[in-house]
């Protein structure tokens, strides 16, 4: 197979990743339109919740699986890296089939446990996907691992659109029985998505000929026992699992003591639970951009794996290095346009303002939890998953204190959750910094990466802010709908991207050398005066 690199795979799993995650923007109006606010307080819920199952097993699974495939296919095990996935495949469906009933069985304990007994028919409705969603990740793992990124982006935006469609069909007719219904309904479409997803690999996997490839690009003498690749997956998978249930438990602290922090706040039960759907806007918007964040770690993973196990000091730099200052492209301006859009943007998406302020003031928390991420990446890339699963976990303390604390004072109640992100994820990063250094025995310019996006950046606030005010002035004239406000933040966006861009360039924050990483092309479909300057 060709060498595929990270910028052709960060490329399309990045437009897979921002598809889904611009139809799980979309989907929640119109949900919320649907099942109101008290309804998505009680669908955030229950999905932090299933998240959190998920990341302990298929999410923490998928990683695990490329980890060991990625591996053996370097060292010319290639039909024992296919191997790999069929055991991981038999041990995650028995796993997955037995949490998927004692997740319905238990479903009403956990709900009412936590002050959240609405969520407990939204639970019984996620249930199936856990056992779904397992089998899916072995087959997602083994794409991964052989970078094969086109099928496995194909069958996320699928998952996503089958899953979307169904929701909001079965919330709609679902809601009219109650607001705990119509919730549940809004979850009906996760597990029918995982099943067309799982559908569409499978045909795939046969149509690709993954055995076939496997069994000729082969190059090993002698084949490793399944026993053998067990351990393997095993001495991977667990801490790695580990690691994805602590990072998704985040949301879970927030579900857990947010909403029983604004009930000893004075807050009552609707207001309580409104608060917490308001959160959930919040956590939505910031997922967006971080979809890229995402699909570079994916990208990159595979490849830090096989500089490590090669032992290639210079192309595990190289990668890190990349890592990082894709990440400070993508997400400096990002929290930047974010924060001055925040407003507009609540009202274009919810019709609403309330909450608008958490994006103002906690968009600056996506550059932090990118930033983790890619430390993560690196991390478990080079076997030093403890290290991470320690700051995840100390990251996990920090939320909760500073939730418990702060969310209790009526005056701050939901912005508390913001400030514990904030906190949850610069502490870790600290740490992880000073680990890499120590680790790799050089400095990484962490730092001085950010310099140039951060100049960029504040070139394009600039920039919004002067456009803003004849915008502002004709709008006043006009009237401000939901439409007009649409168009104002697509033109004041172009604006900014075509400023954030230009002052990049111009600074040398971009090469021609880093699009032809991603794709020839792009750099063909600048204008002529921005390639003259690369």
């Amino acid at each position: 197979m060709e060498e595929k690199s990270v910028g052709r795979s960060f490329l399309i799993l990045s437009v897979a990743g921002i598809l889904v995650k611009i139809l799980s923007a979309a989907y929640v109006p119109l949900l919320n339109a649907i099942i109101g606010q008290d309804g998505i307080g009680i669908y955030n819920a229950s999905y932090s919740y299933f998240v959190f199952i998920l990341a302990i097993t298929s999410l923490g699974a998928q990683p695990a699986v490329a980890k060991v495939v990625s591996e053996l296919r370097a060292q010319g095990h290639h039909e024992d890296a296919l191997r790999a996935m069929k055991v991981a495949r038999t041990y995650l469906a028995i796993i997955g089939a037995i949490i998927t009933i004692a997740f319905i069985a238990l479903a009403g304990v956990i709900a009412e446990g936590t002050e959240w007994a609405e969520a407990a028919l939204s639970l019984r409705f996620l249930a199936p996907t856990v056992f779904f969603s397992c089998i899916l990740a072995t087959y997602r793992g083994y794409m991964q691992g052989t970078e094969d990124m086109k099928t496995l982006a194909i069958s996320q935006v699928l998952e996503q659109i089958v899953n979307i469609v169904l929701s909001l069909i079965f919330a709609y007719v679902f809601v009219q029985i109650s607001i705990e219904w119509g919730s549940a309904g809004g979850t009906v479409g996760t597990t029918i998505g995982a099943i067309a997803a799982l559908i569409f690999i499978l045909i795939m996997y046969d149509k690709l000929d993954y055995e076939g490839k496997a069994e000729i690009e082969d190059k090993s003498e002698k084949q490793i026992s399944n026993k053998k690749i067990l351990k393997k997956l095993l001495f991977y998978g667990v801490p790695i699992i580990m690691v994805a249930g602590l990072q998704n438990a985040g949301s879970l602290v927030d579900t857990i003591n947010v909403k029983a922090r604004l009930l000893a706040a004075g807050f009552s039960n609707i207001e309580s639970t409104r608060l917490y759907g308001v959160l959930g806007y919040y956590n939505t918007l910031l997922n967006v951009p971080f979809a890229l964040v995402t699909a570079l770690s994916a990208a990159v993973f595979p490849k830090i794996i096989q500089a490590y196990t090669q032992k290639n000091r210079k192309e595990l730099k190289s990668q890190m290095a990349y890592s990082f200052k894709i990440t400070y492209l993508i997400t400096i301006p990002a929290a930047v346009g974010l924060s001055m859009l925040s407003k507009d943007i609540y009202i274009m998406l919810f019709n609403t303002t309330a909450g608008y302020q958490l994006l103002k003031y906690g968009s600056v928390v996506l550059i932090f939890m990118s930033i983790s991420a890619i430390q993560n990446i690196i991390l478990q890339g080079i076997n030093k998953v403890y290290l991470v699963l320690s700051t995840a976990l100390l990251g996990i303390v920090i939320k909760f204190i500073i939730n418990y604390f702060l969310v209790s004072i009526k005056d701050i109640n939901i912005l508390g959750a913001i400030f514990a992100s904030f906190f949850a994820f610069l502490i870790p990063v600290i740490i992880n910094h000073r680990r890499l250094r120590r680790i790799f025995k050089m400095k990484i310019p962490i730092f001085k990466l950010a310099i140039i996006p951060a100049i960029s950046s504040a070139l394009m606030a600039l920039g919004i802010y002067i456009f803003r005010i004849p915008i502002d002035r004709i709008i006043n004239i006009i009237g401000s709908g939901r439409i007009i406000i649409c168009f104002v933040i697509l033109i004041l966006m172009g604006i900014g991207g075509m400023i954030y861009l230009c002052a990049l360039i111009f600074l040398g924050g971009i090469n021609k050398k880093d699009l032809d990483m991603i794709s020839p092309r792009l750099f063909t479909l600048l204008p002529r005066f921005l390639r003259k300057n690369m």
